[in-house]
């Protein structure tokens, strides 16, 4: 059975600045996960802001690229690629400073010898230059995705119905026991603050969809559609009061109920996107699954999406991870 590439979780920076805690499953070939205080559970993140302090702090002929990427909240990850990431270094080295990009990479966490501090970064796999609509709509879904570990923060172990109506994958349920266990004393109100103040900047910068690009190492500026930044509006506007601990009292989104698509209607976005994308030797999985998360397709059901389209024979591997249709 081959090995499944870990899925890349949507994560604001400073959600995932605060993710010390490491867990390693009891499993052949489990990675290292970092856990978030608010339940994420990290291995793999997708990451999108803008280029900045990037640098070679290496040489040209063993470079060591390092670099910070601003969220639209304007905190900060820290991106590391030497000789053991070739292929996130050559990217890097092809970019430039105020540059607009999405990232997969895998996190890291280190704590000095001579340091109480952890610090986190991630290693990239694949760099995407982007506009910044793109930065816009990824900030949207990572803001979902934290209403849904917020809310089930909230209930998990407190009310065990609504914590069970929430239907969360098992990886979200084993990120939110995990967080529980490593933060007993967590302050939720300090992630409903991240929540809104990014949500709010959002509200006011008008977004755009966007067509998502082929991603070839150089600096294009990604094609955008104008349309209304209506959808983000809507999200700040239905922030709800929750309890906390203290007196202070903050917001947090509901999260959006629109009806998912149906399974065909996911299978031909896969299949439509590996066409558009394809320059000859198949697309690989990590910009795939940059280019589709925007339409709502994350990991775990690109990977399902994939096995289907492959046992259809529309689809399958010129070489490992790569993907062309049939």
């Amino acid at each position: 059975m081959a090995q499944r590439r870990e899925p890349g979780v949507l994560v604001l920076a400073k959600e995932l600045n605060g993710a010390i805690e490491k867990h390693v499953e009891d499993r052949e070939y489990s990675p290292t996960y970092l856990i978030s205080e608010i339940g994420g559970k990290l291995s793999r993140v997708l990451i999108g802001g803008v280029l900045d302090q990037l640098e070679n702090r290496g040489s040209e002929s063993d470079p060591f690229y390092t670099a910070r990427v601003i969220d639209p909240n304007g905190d900060f990850y820290y991106l590391q690629a030497g000789q053991y990431n070739p292929e996130g270094a050559a990217a890097l080295s092809k970019l430039e400073n105020g540059v607009p990009i999405l990232c997969v990479g895998k996190v890291r966490a280190r704590t000095p010898e001579d340091s109480e501090r952890t610090y986190v970064s991630v290693q990239p796999e694949g760099v995407r230059a982007v506009s910044m609509d793109e930065i816009n709509h990824w900030a949207i879904k990572a803001c979902e995705d934290l209403i849904k570990r917020i809310n089930a923060t909230k209930v998990f172990g407190v009310d065990d119905d609504e914590y069970n109506k929430m239907n969360l994958t098992i990886r979200e349920k084993d990120g939110v026991q995990l967080a529980k266990e490593f933060y007993p004393t967590i302050a939720i109100e300090n992630y409903s603050a991240l929540l809104y103040d990014c949500l709010t900047k959002l509200a006011d910068t008008e977004v755009n969809s966007s067509e998502t690009n082929n991603f070839t190492g150089e600096f294009e500026p990604a094609n955008t559609a104008s349309v209304s930044g209506e959808k983000v509006t809507n999200v700040v506007e239905e922030t709800e009061d929750i309890s906390i601990e203290e007196e202070t009292k903050e917001k947090v989104v509901e999260q959006e109920k629109a009806p998912a698509p149906d399974s065909s209607e996911n299978d031909n976005k896969v299949l439509d996107t590996i066409k558009k994308l394809d320059e000859g030797d198949g697309i690989y999985y990590d910009d795939l699954g940059i280019a589709v998360s925007l339409e709502g397709i994350d990991g775990p059901m690109l990977d399902e999406i994939l096995d289907s389209l492959t046992d259809q024979g529309l689809i399958f591997q010129p070489r490992f991870n790569h993907y062309k249709e049939a």
